[in-house]
């Protein structure tokens, strides 16, 4: 009887000792399972609007909005540097000192904590853009620092440019008005009186442009691209004066002009000579233009009769 008790007994605590073993695999989880393990901080994105600034007055300016989102952060400081310039180091975000500015030294220390969650990050930013800003590509970049000490780096960008018009460098066109070569017909021997007017283009502002037949064209101006008459900013023809004009005769029958003389326009752009007539041919002016101003010509066919 007593060895059959002492059976019992050794079985039961082999029977005790495997379901302390096997305990654990059902106990309740732990204070950290089923948690985020700790900070790890990033920054998401970084989103900038407008990522072109179009600026088309001196007095315009436009604002530059940058959202940051990240997880595990606790602050952020954005800077915006146009190429070519310098971190000022100070934090400020547009300065133009040198310095290492962000990407100064990383700051590794850290001290998570034994339970933590994710924290969820946004933040905006913004800085006006003006006239006398830098054209071209800028840098926004971002320093970020999350919970734990750590120190997070980003990087976005956007352009800045001036829609302006630049007067072209084509010279101001030029025409001859009412050129008329008289009397018509003419006796042979006879003078013949040459005389009409040289005029100027001009638009309002006296602005550069470049004559295409009937018409003015204004490169790249803001409001249009052509320069007509019907436009709003058509100024009109405006007086050419003192002016060297060349006269030249082409007979009927020949391929060749040839040169008569020289003479000048008067300070209101008319001008006035005789000729001699001796044959029917095509009576010609021209003015052969300068630096800034187009040349222009204008011609008249006279028929000469006998005496």
């Amino acid at each position: 009887m007593v060895r059959r008790m002492a059976t019992a007994l050794v079985a039961a605590a082999v029977s005790a000792s495997v379901l302390a073993v096997a305990g654990p695999a059902y106990a309740d989880p732990g204070p950290n399972e089923g948690h985020h393990p700790g900070p790890d901080p990033k920054i998401t994105s970084i989103v900038v609007n407008p990522n072109q600034v179009v600026l088309k007055h001196r007095h315009d300016s436009e604002t530059v909005s940058v959202t940051v989102r990240g997880v595990d952060l606790k602050s952020a400081q954005v800077y915006f540097v146009p190429k070519g310039h310098h971190w000022d180091g100070g934090g400020h975000g547009d300065g133009d000192h040198g310095g290492n500015g962000p990407w100064g030294k990383k700051d590794d220390e850290k001290t998570p904590a034994p339970e933590y969650k994710p924290i969820w990050f946004s933040e905006n930013f913004s800085k006006t853009i003006g006239w006398k800003d830098a054209v071209g590509s800028w840098s926004v970049r971002v320093v970020a620092w999350g919970v734990d000490g750590r120190k997070v780096f980003g990087d976005s960008s956007f352009f800045v440019k001036h829609h302006t018009w630049t007067p072209p460098k084509s010279p101001k066109a030029t025409r001859f008005v009412g050129f008329d070569a008289s009397p018509e017909p003419v006796k042979q021997g006879r003078k013949l009186s040459l005389q009409g007017r040289l005029q100027v283009a001009q638009c309002y502002g006296d602005h550069y442009y470049k004559y295409d037949r009937a018409r003015v064209e204004l490169d790249g101006y803001p409001s249009a691209d052509n320069c007509y008459e019907s436009r709003k900013y058509w100024h009109g023809w405006y007086r050419l004066g003192w002016q060297d004009i060349d006269v030249y005769f082409l007979p009927k029958g020949s391929h060749k002009w040839r040169y008569v003389d020289t003479i000048e326009t008067n300070p209101d752009g008319t001008f006035y000579t005789k000729v001699k007539a001796l044959k029917s041919g095509t009576w010609g002016v021209r003015f052969e233009g300068t630096r800034d101003l187009a040349g222009s010509e204008a011609y008249d066919y006279v028929k000469v009769v006998k005496k």
